[in-house]
């Protein structure tokens, strides 16, 4: 079967022109001149019989259709470099397939990495982030997902890893400049909210003895992760999990300027297929999660 296909090195090109809506940006990151670039594009107009740009005061913008079609064709290129990647990886030892929250994995997961690399050389792993939802861990081919919730996912194993514990943090700066000296002096300071916790502020409050103050006002962030650059940078205070902030506020950068420290409800699990038990990728993974976790003294 013929497929009507362009030819990759065209669609590639219009990619990189497609996400800097400039010739001559794509033109340096590909490497080719900016003639050889609009050369490309032009072919590839003539193939699809539509426009994909036009100009508009000396820049290029996409049209519509030029729209539509990059994003489709974006991520089309964005899984057959996956595809390669992985194929190229795989010669070089076995592949395991991480899934983690996305706070979990950059602040605190991806940094101790180095450690399982140097001790297990011949595993190659691909670190890959997800929302807090259950998922089909055979269908999106995943060994291993470190997860928040109860410990119960359908035809996988769950080793509970650590509870959570919660408290407010902000920098020593904006701690002075607005005065933070009793839990009564947060009516008047911004709390930054976590979307998916909505109920993260009111149960810090609760426990510290101040149920009657607004708990829900302030910005919205949707993960942790954007709490705790919105505290680096001073917007206000925010209540997120003790283990992913440890080596900021060890560092200075952060405080913790109340001692309450409240409880999830829930707990992180290490969950794999059950039919992934027993493979020495898996195994060696979860042995070396469950000693870090246990050295790191973290929430049992």
């Amino acid at each position: 079967m013929t497929r009507m296909l362009p030819g990759l090195g065209a669609l590639a090109t219009f990619e990189a022109a497609a996400r800097h809506e400039a010739f001559t940006q794509a033109a340096e990151e590909l490497g080719m001149t900016q003639s050889a670039v609009s050369k490309q594009i032009a072919q590839l107009e003539k193939f699809l019989g539509t426009r994909l740009f036009e100009r508009v005061r000396r820049r290029v913008v996409l049209t519509e259709a030029g729209a539509i079609y990059a994003s489709e064709i974006r991520d089309a290129l964005n899984q057959a470099e996956a595809a390669t990647l992985a194929m190229l990886t795989a010669k070089t030892g076995d592949v395991l397939h991480i899934a983690a929250l996305v706070t979990l994995a950059s602040h605190w997961l991806s940094r101790r990495m180095v450690s399982f690399a140097s001790s297990h050389p011949d595993v190659a792993f691909n670190l890959t982030t997800y929302n807090n939802r259950p998922f089909n861990m055979i269908a999106e081919n995943i060994d291993v997902a470190i997860y928040y919730g109860e410990p119960s996912w359908p035809g996988a194993i769950a080793d509970f890893l650590m509870w959570e514990l919660l408290f407010p943090v902000c920098t020593p700066q904006f701690a002075a400049a607005n005065n933070l000296r009793t839990i009564e002096d947060l009516r008047n300071v911004t709390l930054l909210q976590q979307t998916t916790r909505p109920d993260a502020w009111l149960d810090w409050l609760t426990a510290a003895g101040l149920s009657d103050m607004n708990a829900l006002r302030g910005p919205r962030f949707e993960h942790y992760s954007m709490i705790i650059e919105a505290s680096l940078a001073g917007m206000g205070i925010g209540v997120v999990p003790q283990f992913v902030v440890a080596d900021h506020v060890a560092a200075g950068r952060l405080i913790t300027p109340f001692d309450v420290v409240v409880k999830s409800r829930f707990a992180y699990y290490l969950v794999y297929p059950e039919q992934k038990r027993h493979l020495p990728k898996v195994l060696a993974f979860r042995r070396w999660m469950l000693r870090t976790v246990r050295q790191a003294g973290l929430p049992k």
